[in-house]
């Protein structure tokens, strides 16, 4: 009886080892090829840097901080992920504003799957601060006097999501087809990338709009920590530049496609696109497309967004005597 016991136990912790080491394949949509999640990149302090005091002269000391890509999309370009340094006056620790603001020092590749399916961590980079090497505090000062030192990134990302349209060749369901293929009236599942500005789950749904025409209605939402920017403004925080998305639509039908709730909004090809502006970080769109099939079939519609975004840490920094 114990070894039949022990032998059920064993099962048991194998189905539960054998669920966790497969997990990681359920992160997104299954048989998605993103990663997921609701990061773009992860911003943090390299341990000890800056430490947690330094004595007010005598001591020179660095800040290192460490980005790791944690969405699906691939920052090229070192110049479109900058991070800057504040809380202090340079002068007061020997340095510069310019050494204190330094891009990526390498391109900033997206986490992605390999064809197994698992995951595969994005790029992962430590950017040291000031650009000379060291800093130091230069003037004496009784007892001590505590900073917080601040690191912000900005950084130029995109969000993609992949989902569906059904297109039957009797939109109105007047001819009496017992079946169909799919399902006009319905919400869709959406596949959203890895990124902290996505479509909402559940927020896509399509429906019936005439005898040749479909409509779709769907929601962005920010769902990272940070604040989303126009695309290139370099984080530009005036109210003409935040909480902007600039939204790609593409149905891959031809002409017909047109989407409202988007500023300077223009259709070519298969595609719509324009810019959205957030409200208590959402916003709904909604878009109709003019279908001519001899047949009913599914068609992939993909959404492409794009921003600048921008976060930060910080951590206090004790300046103190010499003397104590």
């Amino acid at each position: 009886m114990n070894k039949k016991i022990i032998s059920i136990a064993a099962l048991t912790v194998l189905f539960i080892l054998a669920g966790c080491k497969g997990g990681d394949k359920q992160q997104g949509v299954a048989g998605s090829q993103f990663v997921g999640g609701t990061q773009g990149l992860e911003l943090s302090f390299v341990t000890g840097t800056p430490p947690d005091k330094v004595f007010d002269t005598g001591q020179p000391f660095g800040i290192s901080v460490r980005l790791v890509n944690k969405g699906d999309y691939t920052i090229e370009d070192t110049a479109d992920a900058t991070v800057t340094i504040s809380g202090i006056d340079p002068a007061d620790f020997g340095v510069t504003a310019a050494d204190l603001k330094r891009d990526s020092p390498d391109p900033l590749r997206g986490a992605q799957r390999d064809a197994s399916g698992n995951a595969v961590s994005g790029a992962d980079v430590t950017i040291d601060f000031p650009v000379s090497g060291t800093m130091q505090h230069q003037k004496t000062i009784a007892g001590s006097v505590s900073y917080n030192i601040r690191a912000d990134v900005c950084y130029a990302y995109k969000s993609m999501t992949n989902t569906k349209l059904c297109v039957l060749e009797d939109i109105l369901g007047t001819e009496g087809k017992t079946s169909t293929l799919c399902q006009i009236n319905e919400v869709k599942s959406v596949d959203n990338s890895g990124a902290p500005v996505q479509i909402e789950s559940q927020s896509f749904r399509e429906s019936v709009s005439s005898s040749n025409k479909v409509a779709f209605v769907f929601k962005i939402k920010s769902v990272g920590t940070g604040t989303v920017h126009e695309k290139a403004s370099e984080c530009d925080g005036s109210f003409q530049k935040k909480d902007k998305v600039h939204v790609k639509v593409d149905t891959g039908l031809s002409d017909g496609l047109t989407c409202s709730g988007l500023q300077n909004g223009a259709a070519s090809g298969t595609t719509f696109e324009g810019d959205a502006t957030l409200l208590n970080g959402e916003r709904e769109i909604r878009c109709t497309q003019t279908v001519n099939t001899p047949s009913d079939l599914e068609k992939l519609v993909t959404i492409e967004l794009g921003y600048d975004y921008k976060q930060f840490v910080s951590k206090p920094l004790v300046v103190q005597h010499v003397g104590g």
